[in-house]
């Protein structure tokens, strides 16, 4: 069946409105990260306000009363514990959903964490919001940090602080991992995650043994640091135990619902069959298709973990179509992205209802599918690209095939030696050029600056290479530079075992303009304003090239290049 587009996708092909409709829908997955996003600022603050303890306990006690002007108001009030309540329903949910609990290990630790999160957040709610609120007991530093000290529990605080702040970045790292912007700034962000919940952890150290010196005068004490009294401390325990036997209550009712659930289609035998194009299984309704080739270990590609937002995981229908539900927002917005056609769905998102068979779209490289997500998945990044362009290499009716190949695989090192020594990762071979990518593991500016060392390299390795092929062969090949940089998807394509890194999207597609302009003119080298600003060049740095402006796409965008017969000279130029 053919695809459909954008414009095409439309209630009756697709479910109940159209992709611009449901762009203004809230759905679960946008609550889940809203909510998230809530309670991740609240422990940022929260650290960050512990590590105002390493100036002094009066600085950090500033910086919570501000805090909790914010928390502590009606609208702050709602938001957080709001967000928290939404965050926590939603966990249990996806909890009874999933059809079995095979997962990655990153999965398994973000959930896990997750849940531990309530046991130690219980106890420190009711001793500093809770006591305030019922008992008048304000939550300042003074009293709760020296509590913790004299009772030596400052351990089981600063414990606190790791499950939520790792729960929290796994989350963000899932959310956003395939992102431009988090790719560019993912060391900044990874060593602001190391280094917050550090340095919270000095500031309240910091703070107790400053507040431990202050409390040996009982008069300060007693002022600044006033103790619930025997009935309060009773009433508070045993209102944080009644809230830890709700909290587990649900636990158990998340567990004892999928017991149940299980022992219903069992009982009913309420199971369908799910047909691959090798194999057949039987799971139980309400199995989602990727749950199905999870448990029973069938390869499926699936880059976001499952939460509609990648499509690797998608599935042609080739029977049983009107077995499966209309798709619902999150994945009616993914498939209309990609233009997928109306026999095409999210494997991590159906859940069929009767028997039915599907094709996997993605290639899952065989083997099991615990393992199949070992390739490198596909990431949006800002990159520098380096497309070699040949000329001649196929040889002529003068030489033999087995001259060709030769010559060819003498220009292949050439191109892995001054990639690999520029720092770039060589890409797919395509017929007429090879590709090479900067800027996986590196900022954007580093990725260009590469890119233009490896051409460098590049053009004096091929100057050599042509001329001993000429002398020893009479094999007379050239082959040209062609530079870019700009946003970029870099993943690996290939079926099975034959997989190659290629980049795909913006800076490709314009990348083509400059082939053109290169094949038109016969230029060596060619190379675009946005990789040399990349890189830091200026104008005065390049005074050896010629601008040239070239029209992107029909809308009349446009893009500037210089060209010249080598990088040599602007390079040489920058150097001195």
């Amino acid at each position: 069946m053919s695809g459909i587009s954008k414009k095409e996708y439309t209630a009756d092909e697709r479910g109940t409105s159209t992709p611009a409709m449901q762009a203004w829908r809230l759905t679960r997955r946008d609550l889940r990260l809203g909510s998230g996003l809530v309670l991740f600022t609240y422990v940022a603050l929260h650290l960050l306000n512990h590590a105002l303890g390493l100036a002094s306990a009066r600085t950090a006690e500033a910086g919570l009363r501000a805090a909790l002007v914010l928390w502590h108001s009606l609208p702050g009030t709602a938001l957080l514990y709001g967000a928290a309540a939404i965050h926590l329903a939603l966990a249990l949910l996806a909890i009874y959903e999933r059809r079995t609990l095979r997962m990655s290990a990153t999965q398994a630790l973000r959930i896990w964490v997750g849940l531990c999160i309530p046991l130690l957040l219980i106890g420190h709610i009711t001793a500093t919001r809770l006591a305030f609120e019922l008992h008048g007991l304000r939550p300042e530093y003074a009293r709760v940090v020296w509590n913790l000290w004299a009772s030596d529990n400052e351990g089981r605080q600063l414990a606190l602080l790791v499950p939520g702040w790792l729960h929290g970045c796994l989350g963000l790292h899932f959310a956003f991992s395939t992102r431009a912007w988090y790719q560019r700034a993912r060391l900044p962000l990874f060593g602001a995650a190391l280094l917050l919940p550090v340095l919270a952890a000095l500031g309240f150290v910091a703070m107790g043994r400053e507040l431990a010196m202050l409390g040996a005068d009982h008069a300060w004490l007693q002022e600044h640091a006033p103790q619930a009294d025997q009935s309060q401390r009773i009433a508070l325990g045993r209102l944080r135990d009644g809230l830890l036997v709700v909290y587990f209550a649900a636990i158990g009712l998340v567990i004892a619902g999928r017991q149940l659930r299980a022992f219903g289609e069992r009982r009913r035998k309420a199971l369908f069959t799910l047909s691959y194009p090798h194999r057949r299984v039987q799971v139980p309704r309400g199995w989602s298709v990727l749950e199905a080739s999870s448990s029973f270990g069938i390869p499926h590609v699936s880059v976001c973990g499952g939460r509609a937002r990648c499509s690797t995981c998608r599935v042609r229908i080739v029977a049983g179509t009107e077995a499966c539900p209309p798709p619902q927002a999150d994945e009616q917005r993914t498939l209309a992205r990609i233009g997928a056609g109306a026999d095409v769905r999210l494997a991590c998102q159906l859940r069929p209802d009767a028997d039915i068979s599907v094709v996997p779209l993605v290639d899952a490289q065989g083997g099991d599918a615990r393992t199949a997500g070992a390739a490198r998945p596909a990431t949006e990044r800002d990159v520098a690209l380096l497309f070699v362009d040949l000329h001649g290499w196929t040889g002529s009716a003068a030489h033999s095939a087995h001259d060709s190949i030769y010559a060819i695989n003498l220009y292949l090192e050439a191109v892995r030696a001054a990639v690999d020594g520029a720092g770039g990762v060589q890409g797919h071979f395509a017929g007429h050029y090879v590709l090479a990518i900067f800027g996986l593991d590196t900022d954007f500016r580093q990725a260009c600056t590469q890119a233009l060392g490896a051409a460098r390299e590049l053009h004096r390795r091929m100057r050599e290479l042509e001329t001993r092929l000429l002398r020893d062969l009479g094999f007379a090949a050239d082959a040209g530079l062609r530079l870019h940089a700009g946003p970029a998807v870099v993943g690996e394509i290939g079926a099975g075992a034959t997989r190659t890194l290629s980049a795909m999207g913006e800076a490709v597609r314009e990348a083509h303009r400059i082939f053109d302009l290169a094949r038109a003119e016969g230029a060596r080298f060619i190379v675009s304003e946005a990789l040399l600003r990349g890189a830091g060049l200026s104008d005065v740095d390049t005074v050896n090239f010629a601008w040239r402006t070239l029209s992107v796409d029909a809308s009349g965008a446009s893009m500037r290049v210089m060209a010249s017969d080598s990088p040599d000279a602007a390079l040489s130029a920058r150097d001195r």
